[in-house]
């Protein structure tokens, strides 16, 4: 998917930027969004004790709602074809998950998803209506407390994201975004830095997480201020 996508990039670029660049048809659109999405993951989550053998499996699967602002800048090359890269400053934070161990002790977790960064494709209609395809990229911030007093390691993940809007002009310069989008992250995972092999009574053995199925549908509206011409 990646490399399709990367072609057709350059094949657009190539395509467009010699027609483009005689007619100087170049424009930058600069846009802040307000972004309302529904994401969902599983988990798996594997306990090992001090002799490394594994104590205790669970897997769970879950969906939340949360509403984050981003920014972004668009390379327009011609009529058609837009490059854009877009930040989301704010983190996104899934719901806390609690479990009380046999001891009674209480052990917390939740994830942040930081600095959301997306590199897109962008084709565009004479009608307003265009299509989207990208590439996503995340890290993933692990907040744990957790009886053994031990972390999970932060992580990164990658994945693709597709979506279809509408671009309603208000003037020469502005305009107003609608937009739909899926996004879909590669499976990841963490542990607290114990070798499946190397548990022992001082550090209560390996625990580990291996999420998959991350995935997201976002609701996107903006407002653009497109500078040349």
């Amino acid at each position: 998917m990646r490399k399709i996508l990367t072609v057709i990039s350059v094949l657009s670029l190539i395509s467009f930027n010699a027609n483009a660049l005689e007619r100087g048809d170049i424009s930058a659109t600069i846009g802040v969004a307000a972004n309302s999405a529904v994401y969902g993951a599983s988990a798996k989550e594997t306990n090992r004790d001090d002799s490394s053998n594994i104590r205790r499996t669970a897997s769970e699967s879950g969906v939340f709602t949360e509403s984050h602002t981003s920014g972004f800048i668009e390379l327009n090359v011609g009529e058609f074809v837009s490059l854009g890269y877009e930040h989301t400053p704010d983190s996104i934070t899934t719901p806390q998950a609690d479990r009380t161990t046999n001891t009674n002790a209480k052990t917390t977790v939740s994830v942040d998803f930081n600095d959301l960064n997306i590199a897109y494709l962008k084709l565009n209609t004479p009608f307003g209506v265009y299509l989207k395809a990208g590439l996503v990229e995340t890290d993933l911030d692990i907040k744990e407390s957790m009886a053994s007093g031990s972390t999970y390691s932060n992580v990164s993940t990658e994945g693709t994201i597709m979506g279809i809007g509408y671009n309603k002009a208000l003037g020469e310069r502005l305009a107003v975004r609608v937009e739909g989008s899926y996004m879909e992250l590669d499976d990841v995972s963490t542990s607290n830095g114990v070798a499946a092999d190397g548990s022992t009574v001082a550090n209560s053995g390996r625990n580990q997480i291996d999420a998959s199925n991350l995935e997201g549908l976002n609701g996107k509206i903006a407002i653009t201020l497109t500078l040349g011409n």
